[in-house]
């Protein structure tokens, strides 16, 4: 078979992006990443598959790795990436002893979910400044205090991103923001929240997670 011209700009974007962002191409006995650019070529032309940056979007890059087991084998594992790799966030937004969750339309369920604003990271700015934009567009309002959580992993089966967790106490009550399939949002207490996650009508891994990392610290 022979490596088509998009196959050989993918395995070079590949390896530029492993130079570029080499935290995400750490080296490990468990499942070693093969980088040697003889080999990916090699393997793409033996097994028919795409290898490297397979498919690229503003938010997304589509990662096709090969890794050696540990019988010498190799084989493709794949992983979603952010464009941005730092900076994603979610926001906890607290207004009169309530907390703010949007009702949003979830493409890739195909189904409406509750769940706290969230937003991919953006170049030039912080996980903190990235907060506060994302909390304007979603709700319309700004925080008087904020608090960070630290870090959740949504998904590692698939996913290199993490997030930030914060919490926004806002200065005003928030807006009905009708964007981004954002059809409304809802206020819950603390009581009120733990039954919606326990009932589940709260699904949403990157909400789950924020919940829990509030959790521990009250």
């Amino acid at each position: 078979m022979e490596i088509k011209g998009t196959e050989m700009d993918s395995i070079e974007k590949y390896l530029e992006l492993s130079r570029t962002c080499p935290e995400l191409f750490a080296q490990s006995e468990e499942l070693p990443l093969v980088l040697d650019p003889k080999e990916l070529y090699a393997f793409a032309q033996k097994s028919g598959r795409r290898i490297g940056i397979v498919y690229e979007s503003h938010y997304h890059l589509m990662v096709v790795d090969v890794v050696r087991a540990k019988n010498g084998s190799l084989f493709a594992y794949e992983r979603l990436m952010n464009r941005v790799m730092r900076g994603a966030v979610v926001i906890v937004p607290y207004y009169n002893g309530k907390y703010i969750l949007l009702r949003q339309y979830r493409h890739a369920l195909r189904e409406y979910q509750y769940g706290f604003p969230r937003g991919f990271g953006e170049e030039g700015i912080s996980a903190k400044e990235n907060a506060g934009k994302e909390l304007w567009e979603e709700l319309g309002v700004q925080a008087e205090k904020w608090k960070g959580f630290g870090k959740i992993v949504p998904d590692s089966g698939a996913m290199s991103s993490k997030a930030d967790v914060f919490l926004a106490e806002l200065n005003e009550a928030p807006q009905v923001i009708q964007e981004e399939e954002i059809v409304g949002h809802i206020a819950l207490d603390w009581e009120q929240l733990g039954e919606w996650i326990r009932d589940g009508k709260i699904t949403d891994g990157f909400t789950l997670a924020a919940y829990a990392k509030m959790s521990l610290q009250k």
